[in-house]
C-alpha cells in the first residue's frame, strides 16, 4: 500500500490552513494600520490634533456682511492642535486642549474671554467664560482660506460681533491693548 499521496494531500491540507491564517492576520494588520493613519494629523480624528503646527488667521476683524464699526484694530486667530487664542483690541479669547473640525469645517469650542477695559480711570480686567464657533471655508484649517468666527457667553449673547479672517502668516507681535472707557 502506497500512503506517498495520501501524506502528499494530507501536506497540502496544512499548507493551504497556514496560508489562510497568515492571509487573514495580514489583513487585519493592514486594516488597522490604516485606521490609525486615518487619526493622524489633519484628520481631525482624535489622534494628533486637527491640524499641523500651527495656523493663523487675521484681518481687520471686519463683521460678516457689514463694514467694520467697533473694535475694528487688527483681529488674530492662531490655532494649534492643544490651543485656539483671538486677539481683537483689548478682547483675549483662550481655549486649551483637544479639539476637532467636524465634517462641515465647524469647531465648538468652550474657553474663556479675557476683556481689558478703562473704568473710572483704572485698568481692569474681566473674564467670563465663552464658546467659540469657528466656521471653516474648507474641511480642513491648513487649507482653508477664511474662517467665520462667533463667541457668545453662556446665555447666547455675542461678546465679540461675528467675525470673517484670513488665512495668513503670523503676525509679528499682537497690537498693544490701549483700553477706552467702555
Amino acid at each position: 500500500m502506497n500512503v506517498l499521496p495520501e501524506l502528499w494531500a494530507h501536506m497540502a491540507r496544512l499548507m493551504v490552513r497556514l496560508l489562510a491564517q497568515r492571509t487573514a492576520r495580514l489583513l487585519a494588520t493592514a486594516a488597522t494600520l490604516l485606521v490609525l493613519a486615518a487619526c493622524g494629523p489633519g484628520t481631525g480624528g482624535t489622534g494628533t490634533g486637527p491640524i499641523l503646527g500651527a495656523v493663523n488667521f487675521s484681518g481687520s476683524g471686519f463683521a460678516i456682511g457689514a463694514p467694520c464699526a467697533e473694535h475694528c484694530g487688527s483681529t488674530e486667530l492662531r490655532l494649534e492642535n492643544e490651543r485656539v487664542e483671538l486677539t481683537v483690541a483689548c478682547r483675549h479669547f483662550v481655549f486649551t486642549g483637544p479639539w476637532e473640525i467636524d465634517a462641515t469645517g465647524l469647531a465648538v469650542l468652550s474657553g474663556t474671554l479675557e476683556t481689558t477695559e478703562l473704568a473710572e480711570g483704572q485698568v481692569q480686567t474681566r473674564t467670563v467664560a465663552a464658546e467659540m464657533r469657528l466656521q471653516f471655508s474648507d474641511t480642513r484649517a491648513e487649507t482653508s482660506r477664511e474662517v467665520a468666527i462667533t463667541l457668545r457667553d453662556a446665555q447666547g449673547n455675542h461678546l465679540i460681533a461675528p467675525l470673517t479672517l484670513e488665512q495668513r502668516p503670523a503676525a509679528t507681535a499682537p497690537e498693544a491693548c490701549a483700553p477706552s472707557a467702555p
